[in-house]
């Protein structure tokens, strides 16, 4: 990002000077099933499959906060410690501190700018630029987890539960009450999904994901890619103000973002609420998956 970063955004660089940190754990959520948690691209970072992270195990909703937590720990995170996710694709961090915070799991949660594509852009500049720089090591690479050393001595674990934030989700039935009335919905999905012309984005082999193409009735198009610039990152916050301003959104009571299966969505929403300063908006978890497959529900195309 150009200009700011949030507390729970940061850089590839603020990372790699922490590297050496016990207390920054690093949590790379992709989208490869099966991902073992000692294969990170990041030294010393845990990966994981997205929902085996992130949703329950067998049903489709989230997991419960002691769930999550119990999963976070198993990935290195302990008392104390900073948890940075870094995303491939970049959104699934932004996915993951999202759904954090809808079922009450808190604790310092960053977001990797730009995820596991910008790392690799940050290690091979750097590495063209110093041929001789030595690989940095973390300190529980060579003397055990400090984090779970910490975690431990302690009686209350970080990352914690906390109340839950059910107001940031939303569900379909919310969804149609908001279609014509004063509650924006916007599309983060690409322009060929929001034309219909594709239920997938082109980054997919195979276009799947909802029984239908088409939009949600009312939509405004943001696509997801709008908010990032050519090398993936958050753009700076004057360029996201306008954009935003472009949608015509100021007088809505509450915005509500969809995309395929909310991934991008819940980008559009850590940018909002910490780069913007506006929390409105809130995630359709179901997102385009379920309303284009829904019997009966309206479509734009």
């Amino acid at each position: 990002m150009g200009d700011v970063l949030t507390s729970r955004v940061v850089g590839a660089e603020w990372l790699r000077t922490r590297l050496s940190d016990p207390g920054v754990v690093v949590i790379e959520v992709t989208n490869t099933p099966g991902a073992e948690a000692d294969r990170g691209v990041i030294a010393g970072a845990r990966a994981v499959y997205w929902k085996d992270l992130l949703w329950h195990r067998s049903r489709r909703e989230f997991p419960s906060a002691p769930v999550l937590v119990e999963r976070l720990r198993a990935l290195g995170a302990g008392a104390g410690s900073t948890v940075v996710f870094a995303g491939e694709p970049t959104q699934f961090a932004a996915y993951a501190i999202w759904v954090a915070a809808a079922v009450g799991v808190g604790g310092d949660l960053r977001y990797l700018d730009g995820g596991l594509p910008a790392w690799r852009a940050a290690e091979a500049a750097s590495a063209a630029s110093s041929d001789s720089a030595a690989p940095i090591e973390r300190a529980a690479d060579k003397a055990g987890s400090t984090a779970d050393a910490q975690a431990a001595e302690s009686p209350e674990p970080l990352p914690r539960i906390t109340p839950r934030h059910d107001e940031i989700v939303v569900g379909r039935d919310e969804v149609r009450a908001a279609i014509g009335s004063s509650v924006a919905i916007l599309d983060l999905r690409s322009p060929q999904e929001y034309s219909g012309q594709r239920v997938s984005p082109l980054t997919e082999p195979i276009d799947h994901g909802a029984e239908r193409a088409g939009r949600i009735p009312g939509a405004r198009s943001l696509p997801a890619q709008d908010l990032l610039d050519e090398h993936g990152l958050l753009r700076p916050v004057p360029e996201l103000r306008e954009r935003v301003a472009a949608l015509g959104i100021d007088s809505a009571d509450r915005v509500i973002a969809y995309c395929r299966l909310s991934h991008r969505a819940a980008l559009g929403w850590l940018v909002f609420t910490d780069l913007l300063d506006d929390h409105r908006v809130r995630v359709y978890d179901g997102s385009w998956t379920e309303w284009g497959s829904l019997v009966g529900a309206p479509i734009e195309d």
